[in-house]
C-alpha cells in the first residue's frame, strides 16, 4: 500500500491538483528535519544495523570564528549558461583553464551539493531571482502530449514572461535602499512589460533571450543575424550585435555600475552567455586553451570573473560584497566536445538526473567566508533570495511561499549545517524526483533532445516520460552517477520519509497558469525598426 501511494500522489502533482499555497518551508521544514533525524534507515539487505539519516556533516571544513557581518552588503550573482558540474578546473577537469574561478574557490567556499531549480534556462532563472519553484511563476508550458512535462523556455516571439505578480530579488531589495543592475541574458520575457527594468532593475545591458540563432560559428565569429541584439534598458542600441566584443562591454558596464554605486548597497546580476551554444570568445581568448572552442568560451567567462573580483578589491569594497558564482543548468551533451562536461554525474541539461541540476558553485566574501572552504552541504540557487534579504536587513515575504532557505548563518560560520536537507526536481509541471539528505527518489525519468546520440540512452530524447512505482532510489553519496538503484523494500523507511516530505510539499504547491507558448507572434520580436517588414530580417540598426 505504501508504494502504491506514490503514483497517485505524483500524478496529482503532475496535473496540478494541489491545494492553495500557504507558508511551508520554515515551519514545515523544521518538522520534516526533526522527523528525518529520528529515523534509523535500514541498510544492506534489511538485516542488522542501521544508520542515522540526520547528516554526515563534519565533511565541511569548520570555521574557526563566526564572522561579523557588514551591514547591507552588496550582492553579486555571476551566472553561467549550460555549464556542467565537471567543466571547471577546480571541479576536476584536466584541460580547462579557469585560473580566476580556481582562485575564487581558494579565497571562498566551494560547493559539491549545489542545485538549481530547473534543468533549463528560463525556469532556472525565474527561481534564482524569486526564491521560488518556477511552476509557481508560470515558467512552463502546457504539456502537448502525454509523454511531455511542459518543460520549455521563452523564445524571441513569446508574448509573455515570468508572471508579473512575482517579486524579484531586485524588487525586494529596493525598499531597503539597494540599487540593482544587470548585464547579459534575461530569458524571462522579451516583450517590454517583462524586461528587467520592469522587474526592479535600475539598469540593463544585454539581450532578453539566448543567442542560439546567432550567426556565430568557428569560421564566422561576427554575427550578422538580427537575432543577436543589445538592449540598453528598454531600447535596442545594436542589431545585430558583435559577439567578439560583447564580453568586454559587459565587464565595462559592470565596472561602471560598481564605481557609480560603491558608496551605497547594490545588487548586480551578471548573466553570461557562456557556455551556451554558439560558443565564442574575443581575440584575447580564442585559440588559447587545450580544450578547443568550448574551453576558449569558458576561459572568456573566467576572465570576466577575474576582472570583476579584481575591481571589487581595487575600489575597496570586496569585504562588504558577497559574490555567488554558479550556472543555470547542466551541459548539453549532444553537442559532443562543444557541449560541456557533467563530471561524475548522470546526463545533463533538460533532465532531472543529477547532471541536469547539480551545478558548480562558489561563494566569495573576503573577511566573512573562510578561504579554501569545501562544503558538502545541500544548497539551492533559490536560497540566494532569502539569504540576500536577511543580509540586507529585510523581512521575508509573508504573502507567498518561499522555497529557499536563509544561509546567512551558514556562510558566516555561525552554523556548521545548511538549513536545507531536501531538493525537489521539477521538469515543467511534473515533480520528477525528490532528495532527502543523501537519498534521491525518481518518480519519473525522461531524456532530452540536448543529449541525442549521447551513449547513455537514458539521456536521449528517445527515452520518453516513464513513471516508476516503486520509485528509483539512489544513495547520492556513494552513487552520484545514479547507476545502482537501491532495494526499496530494504530502504522502506527512506521511502516513507521521502513520501511524507512530498505530501507536505504538495499541500503548499500551486501552479500558476503556464506563460510559455501562448499567443506567440512575429510581432513580439524585438526590432529596432518596429515598422519594418518582414521581421526579423528587416531589423537592422
Amino acid at each position: 500500500m505504501l508504494l502504491k501511494r506514490f503514483v497517485v500522489t505524483f500524478l496529482a502533482i503532475a496535473v496540478g491538483l494541489s491545494v492553495a499555497a500557504g507558508r511551508v518551508h520554515y515551519e514545515k521544514h523544521d518538522g520534516t528535519r526533526a522527523f528525518a533525524d529520528q529515523l534509523q534507515f535500514d541498510h544492506g539487505q534489511g538485516e542488522g544495523g542501521g544508520a542515522d539519516t540526520s547528516r554526515a556533516t563534519p565533511l565541511r571544513k569548520a570555521h574557526d570564528l563566526s564572522a561579523e557581518l557588514p551591514e547591507k552588503p552588496n550582492i553579486i550573482i555571476l551566472f553561467g549558461d549550460d555549464m556542467g558540474y565537471g567543466d571547471l578546473n577546480v571541479y576536476g577537469h584536466p584541460t580547462t583553464s579557469t585560473p580566476n574561478l580556481d582562485q575564487m574557490a581558494k579565497e571562498g567556499m566551494r560547493f559539491t551539493q549545489f542545485y538549481v531549480a530547473a534543468p533549463l534556462c528560463s525556469p532556472s532563472r525565474a527561481s534564482i531571482l524569486t526564491g521560488r519553484l518556477f511552476p509557481r511563476s508560470g515558467v512552463y508550458e502546457e504539456p502537448k502530449k502525454n509523454d511531455d512535462t511542459g518543460s520549455a523556455t521563452f523564445g524571441s516571439y513569446s508574448s509573455a514572461g515570468m508572471m508579473l505578480n512575482e517579486t524579484t530579488l531586485a524588487q525586494a531589495l529596493k525598499p531597503l535602499g539597494y540599487v540593482s543592475g544587470m548585464v547579459g541574458k534575461w530569458h524571462l520575457g522579451s516583450v517590454e512589460a517583462y524586461h528587467p527594468t520592469k522587474r526592479g532593475f535600475d539598469s540593463y545591458f544585454g539581450c532578453p533571450f539566448n543567442l542560439v540563432s546567432c550567426n556565430s560559428t568557428i569560421l564566422n565569429l561576427t554575427s550578422k543575424d538580427p537575432n543577436c541584439m543589445v538592449f540598453r534598458n528598454d531600447t535596442i542600441i545594436e542589431q545585430p550585435s558583435d559577439l567578439l566584443n560583447i564580453d568586454a562591454r559587459f565587464v565595462a558596464e559592470t565596472k561602471t555600475f560598481i564605481d557609480n554605486n560603491k558608496n551605497r548597497p547594490f545588487f548586480f546580476y551578471f548573466a553570461s552567455y557562456h557556455t551556451h551554444m554558439p560558443q565564442f570568445a574575443s581575440k584575447d581568448f580564442i585559440n588559447t586553451t587545450e580544450r578547443g572552442l568550448f574551453g576558449d568560451a569558458l576561459a572568456q567567462f573566467d576572465g570576466d570573473v577575474g576582472e570583476i573580483l579584481s575591481y571589487l578589491k581595487q575600489v575597496g569594497i570586496a569585504n562588504r560584497t558577497l559574490v555567488v558564482f554558479t550556472g543555470d543548468n547542466g551541459p548539453a551533451l549532444g553537442h559532443d566536445v562543444l557541449g560541456g562536461e557533467q563530471g561524475p554525474l548522470k546526463c545533463g541539461k533538460g533532465t532531472t538526473w543529477e547532471g541536469g541540476m547539480r551545478e558548480p558553485a562558489i561563494m566569495w566574501w573576503p573577511g566573512v567566508i573562510q578561504p579554501n572552504t569545501l562544503s558538502y552541504e545541500l544548497v539551492n540557487s533559490m536560497d540566494i533570495f532569502p539569504t540576500a534579504l536577511k543580509l540586507a536587513g529585510g523581512q521575508l515575504p509573508t504573502d507567498r511561499v518561499l522555497d529557499g532557505f536563509d544561509l546567512s548563518d551558514f556562510i558566516a560560520g555561525r552554523s556548521q549545517q545548511s538549513p536545507r536537507d531536501h531538493v525537489f526536481y521539477y521538469s515543467g509541471k511534473f515533480l520528477m524526483a525528490a532528495r532527502l539528505n543523501q537519498y534521491k527518489a525518481h518518480f519519473y525519468t525522461m531524456g532530452s533532445h540536448c543529449h541525442n546520440d549521447y551513449p547513455d540512452v537514458d539521456c536521449r530524447s528517445s527515452t520518453r516520460l516513464q513513471a516508476h512505482d516503486p520509485p528509483l532510489l539512489f544513495d547520492l553519496y556513494s552513487d552520484p552517477k545514479e547507476r545502482y538503484p537501491l532495494d526499496t523494500e530494504a530502504y522502506a523507511s527512506v521511502v516513507t520519509a521521502i513520501h511524507d516530505l512530498v505530501l507536505n510539499h504538495n499541500k503548499t504547491m500551486t501552479f500558476a497558469p503556464p506563460q510559455i507558448g501562448i499567443n506567440n507572434s512575429h510581432n513580439n520580436y524585438p526590432c529596432c525598426n518596429p515598422s519594418c517588414t518582414p521581421r526579423p530580417t528587416c531589423c537592422h540598426c
